[in-house]
């Protein structure tokens, strides 16, 4: 059987570690423009950069050229799932859950009744931002501290914790992602005489520590999860059991999501936990998991394929820290 990726994170390890499961399959990775290649698929291809339309048409030619059983996108999935292509196109869900997950605003307010909502305000203009900074002590409490996102995107970019630090720290330091409040408005009133800002929300920042939960999922339902924690000497614990595997499971079941996923949740001052976002794709450290028996990813493969059900997977327990280090590859 013939799989194919068409974006995303960590394609290489997880395509290797598909058929380190099962030897039997055929696992392709497609990459943009000027990205590098890796080894772990079986082929890598390089991707027009193309609209839509366009772009399904030269899908279609792949999957046929190619013999692909199973089309797994991240691009262009509303186009590619709608196109009668001669291949499955699988999702982890419907086209309206997925267009939600990536709205932070819309997704705070599909879960504005569950225990670990977090108070999320949608932000379109400059002045809009301004005052609700300045009503925030009352909204969120005294000693809250607002941070900003882009309403809609991924990996924490356009992240910034708003606060009262040097001029300069966000300069000296850009990875810490803290600005001075009145630098980061005249920013952004700078660009509104451009043009519009990209909307953005303001919630509470989360001082942390963040978990982040690597989950195969079947139609709603969680069927393994193993959650990964940062440790504070660089470390990471990953754990088939943890106290917010529940909560994991409510946003599962919520949202009726399939397949691998990522969810994600970062402790707030007063102890409780928040869900911060649900990434509608394997998350790039889900292959750490895969290092320790998880199988989270090999099993995922089972399930494509028929190989295995549900109710046949591995649930093993795993409870370990490992070490991250780096390595120097030549890439083509």
């Amino acid at each position: 059987m013939r799989i194919w990726f068409n974006r995303g994170f960590s394609l290489a390890p997880i395509s290797a570690a598909m058929i380190a499961a099962d030897p039997t399959l055929e696992v392709y990775a497609s990459v943009g423009e000027g990205m590098p290649t890796y080894e772990g698929p079986t082929e890598t291809w390089v991707e027009p950069n193309l609209p839509a339309a366009q772009y399904v048409e030269w899908a279609r030619e792949m999957v046929i050229a190619r013999g692909i059983d199973i089309l797994i996108p991240t691009r262009y999935r509303k186009a590619l799932s709608q196109a009668d292509l001669p291949c499955r196109v699988e999702l982890p869900g419907s086209i309206e859950t997925l267009a939600l997950l990536e709205d932070k605003y819309e997704f705070a307010q599909a879960i504005e009744e569950e225990p670990f909502h977090l108070l999320t305000t949608p932000v379109a203009t400059t002045w809009q931002l301004e005052s609700s900074i300045f009503t925030f002590p009352q909204v969120h409490g005294e000693d809250a501290e607002p941070c900003v996102k882009p309403r809609k995107g991924v990996n924490g970019l356009g992240f910034w914790h708003l606060t009262k630090v040097n001029p300069t720290s966000h300069l000296l330091n850009p990875d810490e992602r803290k600005i001075r409040v009145d630098l980061y408005l005249d920013a952004m009133r700078a660009q509104e005489v451009d043009g519009p800002i990209d909307e953005l929300v303001l919630m509470e920042f989360l001082p942390g520590p963040e978990i982040s939960f690597d989950i195969l999922a079947h139609h709603g339902r969680l069927l393994k999860a193993v959650a990964r924690t940062k440790q504070e000497n660089g470390r990471q614990r990953i754990q088939s059991e943890h106290p917010l595997k529940d909560a994991a499971a409510r946003l599962i079941e919520l949202f009726k999501l399939h397949g691998v996923v990522n969810v994600q949740f970062r402790k707030a001052k007063d102890g409780s936990w928040k869900a911060l976002e649900i990434n509608s794709r394997p998350a790039g450290g889900v292959v750490y998991g895969e290092k320790v028996g998880a199988r989270i990813i090999a099993d995922w493969a089972g399930l494509l394929t028929g190989r295995l059900t549900p109710d046949s997977i591995d649930r093993r327990s795993i409870d370990t820290e490992i070490a991250i280090s780096s390595t120097v590859l030549e890439v083509s």
